[in-house]
């Protein structure tokens, strides 16, 4: 059981023994052999010109290779892989997000040095309305969703937490959502204006500026376990 007794180590002990029992060395070892099969099955998806589809697979090498501890250069590869798909698309921010989880790597430099005047051709942002993104881990991303209600705004936050076994069981959520104005470029969530929230009392204070969006939370919204409404946002969407 070498692979788990050392995965049990990095968790800082948090994972109990019947967890692991669950979940053997030989579903973890070929599981992690898995990234390089979805690095194929995903290039011919690209090769074909099906995005979506290979971007979709991309995803799933991201998530075993950050999973499986592969080499740092190895995990900016899928980054770059699923960035390329964005690119083809021309969604050039969602592009960036990617490659921004290694801005160091040689392939990230490059592809964000090719997508930077596309970048700089985008209309200027007239509003804070549009998607905003926080990287999660293994492939996924926390959400702030803002959209225009007449003389306000409809926010929706979504958050996850990636926990060591979360390939296999899935992550801890919490999600907020409010109807607010957005004054000076700040917001506001209550819960206690929210009849449909369950936890103790919190407040998410939103700060926008043009392609960002940063959240702080006070008190206990009541979402999973070590899932948080905190920190910026980048927009990805208009």
């Amino acid at each position: 059981m070498k692979v788990v007794l050392n995965l049990l180590l990095m968790a800082g002990g948090l994972v109990s023994l019947q967890t692991l029992a669950k979940i053997d060395e030989p579903d973890i070892n070929g599981d992690c052999l898995k990234a390089g099969i979805y690095a194929s099955a995903g290039k011919i998806a690209y090769q074909q010109g099906q995005y979506d589809k290979a971007r979709e697979v991309f995803r799933d090498q991201v998530a075993w290779s950050e999973f499986c501890h592969k080499p740092q250069e190895s995990i900016a590869t899928a980054y770059n892989n699923i960035a390329l798909t964005y690119i083809r698309q021309g969604q050039y921010r969602k592009a960036r997000a990617w490659l921004m989880l290694a801005p160091e790597d040689k392939k990230s430099k490059y592809n964000l040095s090719q997508i930077q005047p596309k970048l700089e051709a985008l209309p200027d942002e007239t509003s804070i309305a549009g998607v905003y993104w926080q990287y999660a881990g293994y492939g996924n991303w926390n959400i702030v969703d803002v959209k225009a209600e007449e003389a306000q705004f409809r926010i929706d936050f979504s958050g996850m937490y990636m926990g060591l076994m979360s390939l296999y069981y899935g992550p801890n959520t919490g999600e907020f959502s409010v109807v607010t104005a957005v004054k000076q470029g700040k917001a506001e969530y209550r819960q206690a204006d929210d009849k449909s929230a369950v936890g103790g009392q919190c407040i998410v204070n939103m700060d926008f500026s043009t392609e960002q969006v940063t959240l702080h939370t006070e008190g206990d919204c009541g979402f999973g376990m070590n899932v948080q409404a905190e920190g910026p946002f980048s927009k990805v969407t208009s």
